[in-house]
């Protein structure tokens, strides 16, 4: 326990400072660099797009390959590198060549830390996952926004410096892999119902996270299509993140119960279709619907990236190959989405250039809501992680000797007494005591007298009764501690 609560905030400081980088670089308009084109008048993150699913890809591929501690430091001193290279190409370097070697080099820095930093939250105890996630979000979105405030150079300064710094500190969180990874309640192994309930709810789940992506850049690109002012825009996302995050955290603790954030999953094609709705409804790209799509989309990615590291270990499966692939679904479906939402609906002859966007979009929420992600697929994930909460429970249940050794420190036992009472406290005789300790039956008597004495207590089953109560958390009544 001491290792994954010294972890916590370096986990979540160092995934918040990638954030802060995408949030940053990562999205189209940036607020560093605006809206830039690459070859065939491609936005950046379109051209982005296409680089990630290929480096994810090469990730489900090759993930064995980085298992190791030198091959996961190895990849995050490239990824930081490479990170800082792309927000130097942007800034300085200006031309369609020069961004689209920036979109190529950021989507393998975006794709490497990513799924390193995930893989390191997949190891946490249940619910500290979306809790991470969720504050690493809102970590990145207090620093993006902060940058902004202060201009174009502190943006460019934290665009190469703050991959640099994710990297660094996701190099120190490696030393701490093997711990983390054994602390996280029980060894995990395969079990028949979690093996089944993984492969007939990941690919429902993989398949909503595509279609959820798909909604969410469709609407995004042909907002920067179709928009002239795209002043707000790129504080979307991060103020976005912002509520997410005091929305995930006051749900988390008015329930308290980790393996209960299934009804969250109602709330995130609630959101989205709520936010397309007042776009359709005539209100257009406003402020408020776009944060509507935005909450409900970032919602859903938190949950499902969560889901998936619940049920990797669960099936005993490469995590590191789950997100890859959970991360390839998403950006196959961004992309189609841009594809679409960009470079098609906006072409049509229409009186206004979204409102084709607007339906196709609310009708893949409604759809993935009704026939693609139902309530049958939240109750398949649900018996995951109740499974999960239950090794977690009996995996960080303290021994017997554990117990009895509390208890004696707690009325003040000698090591002698302390071993006459684990095995008297077992159920045995004094006489097997002073076998098994190799002393006379009078001495162990003796202890025994010493130890009731010290309880304050004068039986056997009263002794064991106080065990039972200090055990349960429970104040001792007689003995007046």
């Amino acid at each position: 326990m001491r290792d994954r609560s010294g972890l916590f905030p370096l986990r979540f400081l160092g995934f918040g400072l990638f954030w802060g980088w995408f949030f940053l670089v990562g999205i189209s308009p940036s607020p560093l660099v605006g809206v830039v084109y690459g070859y065939a008048n491609a936005p950046f993150e379109l051209m982005e797009l296409v680089a990630r699913s290929a480096a994810l890809v090469v990730a489900v591929v090759f993930s064995s390959r980085v298992s190791n501690l030198s091959g996961r430091v190895s990849l995050a001193v490239f990824a930081s590198i490479v990170g800082a290279c792309a927000s130097l190409l942007l800034v300085l370097v200006p031309g369609e060549a020069a961004t689209t070697i920036a979109s190529v080099v950021a989507a393998v820095s975006e794709a490497s830390l990513f799924l390193m930093w995930v893989g390191l939250f997949g190891y946490m105890r249940l619910g500290e996952t979306l809790q991470l996630l969720v504050s690493s979000y809102a970590i990145g979105a207090v620093i993006s926004l902060t940058a902004t405030l202060f201009g174009e150079v502190a943006m460019a300064v934290c665009g190469v410096a703050l991959p640099l710094a994710s990297g660094a500190a996701l190099i120190m969180s490696q030393r701490y892999y093997q711990a983390s990874h054994k602390t996280t309640g029980v060894v995990p192994h395969v079990k028949e119902k979690g093996s089944q309930l993984a492969l007939r709810s990941l690919p429902r789940l993989a398949f909503a996270l595509s279609l959820y992506s798909f909604a969410f850049t469709l609407y995004s690109g042909s907002h920067l299509a179709g928009s002239d002012s795209m002043a707000f825009a790129p504080c979307v996302e991060p103020v976005s993140s912002l509520v997410l995050f005091f929305v995930c955290l006051s749900y988390l603790k008015l329930s308290k119960n980790p393996s209960r954030t299934y009804v969250l999953y109602r709330v995130a094609p609630a959101c989205m279709g709520a936010g397309l709705a007042l776009s359709a409804a005539g209100v257009g790209y406003s402020l408020s619907s776009s944060l509507l799509v935005a909450l409900g989309f970032l919602l859903f990615e938190a949950l499902a990236y969560n889901d998936f590291c619940n049920v990797a270990r669960a099936d005993s499966s490469s995590l590191l190959a789950g997100l890859a692939k959970a991360r390839l679904a998403s950006s196959v479906g961004m992309f189609a989405g841009w594809v679409i939402g960009y470079g098609a609906l906006p072409h049509l002859t229409t009186p206004f250039a979204g409102a084709p966007a607007f339906g196709l979009a609310l009708f893949v929420v409604l759809g993935t809501a009704v026939f693609v992600f139902t309530d049958r697929t939240t109750e398949m994930l649900s018996g995951i992680a109740d499974d999960r909460a239950m090794e977690e429970t009996v995996g960080e249940a303290p021994s017997y000797e554990e117990r009895v050794e509390s208890f004696a420190k707690a009325l003040g036992l000698s090591r002698r007494e302390q071993e006459v009472a684990e095995i008297i406290l077992a159920g045995r005789t004094t006489a097997y005591a002073a076998k098994q300790l190799y002393v006379a039956e009078s001495t162990v008597r003796a202890h025994v007298h010493n130890m009731y004495r010290k309880a304050g207590v004068h039986s056997r089953m009263e002794f064991m009764d106080e065990f039972d109560r200090l055990c349960k958390g429970e104040e001792s009544l007689r003995s007046g501690r």
